[in-house]
């Protein structure tokens, strides 16, 4: 045997040894607990979504599906912290768009890129954003939270920098200069029990953190930031319905891996994340929380995040906002 043939059947052995190796894994995907990482506080609409979800995915693997709240920095902490794990699938982000915004936001204080950190999975939900104010507020619409506007700052509660809530109040700002105030909390469920608590006059966050206190009289949906009203707090008018000129459209709710992650694997975990949306009983309970299930492909949402990288930073600068 030649040296060369000897050269070529040691490559061909071991390229047939990685191509074996990666499907075994694939195979073998996922034998021991999968930590899916939340960058908000528990009690918001993203944690419900990833629960939901780890609760599906759990059972379709036979192993535990562990959510993990790691909130602060805008989400950056939890983002950063998937961004230097494994690339084996047993770490999963489940984020929002602030995922993209906060490159700009945070600019040199951001250790992640959106675009080359991530192996994205899919987009598996959207939602609006609605404004709401206590069920006791003087505010009973818009017109009446500019009114409050005229007299002094509205302090207006959100999830945090970056996601499509605070993307909302920056255009609202736009609308009605030096009348708004934004209050940033760690995830929607702490910006809805600081408004009940009194400490804001206002908040915008998605539906689903919202929706069940609006039913139960708890808090007054001003508008829903979509061109259609949700089916699920259908009293609630449409941005335009009420009088202003604004329609943010929903925010996503995506899954991402470490860069690096084999594509078997990107490809049984997205793959599994759809099958969990498929099944009627989850997609029903998605939409009576005010999701929109979609289940995207990887390709569908590098797309999006390539499309968010160029769209928000422009948004940042038309608005002026910033961290501070």
């Amino acid at each position: 045997m030649t040296r060369i043939s000897r050269l070529r059947r040691a490559l061909t052995i071991a390229a047939l040894a990685a191509a074996a190796f990666s499907t075994a894994a694939e195979a073998a995907f996922p034998d021991k607990p999968v930590r899916l990482v939340l960058p908000l506080s528990p009690g918001g609409a993203m944690d419900a979504l990833g629960r939901g979800l780890a609760e599906e995915l759990g059972a379709q693997w036979n192993v535990p599906v562990i959510v993990e709240n790691r909130a602060g920095a805008g989400g950056n902490i939890a983002s950063e912290m998937v961004a230097r794990a494994q690339p084996d699938g047993y770490t999963l982000l489940l984020t929002g768009d602030m995922l993209v915004a906060n490159q700009t936001l945070f600019k040199n204080n951001v250790n992640y890129d959106a675009e080359r950190s991530f192996a994205p999975v899919g987009i598996v939900a959207v939602t609006p954003p609605v404004i709401v104010v206590r069920a006791d507020s003087d505010i009973q619409d818009i017109a009446g939270l500019r009114r409050l506007g005229s007299q002094r700052l509205v302090n207006v509660g959100t999830p945090g920098y970056g996601n499509s809530n605070h993307m909302a109040l920056a255009r609202l700002q736009g609308l009605y200069p030096e009348t708004l105030l934004h209050v940033p909390y760690k995830g929607a469920g702490p910006a809805v029990v600081a408004l009940l608590a009194g400490e804001t006059d206002a908040a915008i966050v998605a539906v689903p953190a919202a929706a069940n206190l609006i039913r139960t009289g708890k808090l007054r949906g001003l508008a829903v930031l979509q061109a259609e009203r949700s089916p699920i707090i259908a009293d609630v008018p449409t941005a335009r319905e009420a009088g202003l000129d604004l329609d943010s459209g929903s925010g996503w709710f995506g899954m991402l891996a470490p860069a690096g992650t084999a594509p078997e694997v990107v490809q049984r975990i997205g793959q599994s994340v759809k099958t969990a949306l498929d099944e009627p009983a989850f997609r029903e309970r998605l939409r009576a929380q005010g999701f929109e299930a979609i289940g995207g492909t990887p390709a569908d949402f590098a797309d999006r995040i390539r499309s968010d990288a160029v769209k928000f930073p422009a948004l940042l600068q038309q608005t002026g906002v910033s961290v501070n």
